[in-house]
């Protein structure tokens, strides 16, 4: 008795035809990549290649170009300096205020600074969603140094 289980890769329904295929080889490239990097993020293997829920949608609709197999997707633009500014300034001041109330960023200390954030003029086009990260990096930094 073989106990090895035997993959048919071949395998072909008799509706089988070429745009099944040319498809298949797109969603299947997004997959494996997808598969590499969630290895690779539970730290069993893998590779580190920029690959998010996002990338592999797009790739396997064919609306985002699969880098080559051994190839990181290129990195995130987060933007340029004058765009973190205010945001990590932000941050870095929070520290200040709200540091002995809050020494660590918790659930409370983020809802505080996202309320105060939107009800701002001053920063109407950075949602908190873009802002958030940077905002914790300038008050996270600020108790490092």
């Amino acid at each position: 008795m073989n106990t090895k289980t035997s993959t048919r890769h071949d395998f072909k329904p008799t509706w089988w035809n070429e745009a099944n295929m040319t498809a298949w080889d797109r969603v299947k490239e997004a997959m494996r990549r997808d598969w590499e990097q969630t290895k690779h993020d539970l730290a069993v293997g893998g590779h580190q290649l920029n690959q998010g829920v996002t990338d592999t949608v797009k790739q396997a609709m064919g609306d985002q170009k699969i880098p080559d197999p051994s190839k990181a997707n290129p990195p995130k633009v987060i933007g340029t300096w004058d765009d973190l500014e205010a945001p990590m300034r932000y941050g870095h001041a929070a520290r200040a205020q709200f540091g002995t109330e809050h020494p660590r960023w918790t659930p409370q200390l983020e809802a505080k600074l996202r309320s105060e954030w939107e009800a701002s003029v001053d920063y109407p086009g950075t949602s908190w969603e873009d802002a958030r990260d940077y905002v914790r990096k300038g008050y996270e930094f600020s108790h490092a140094s």
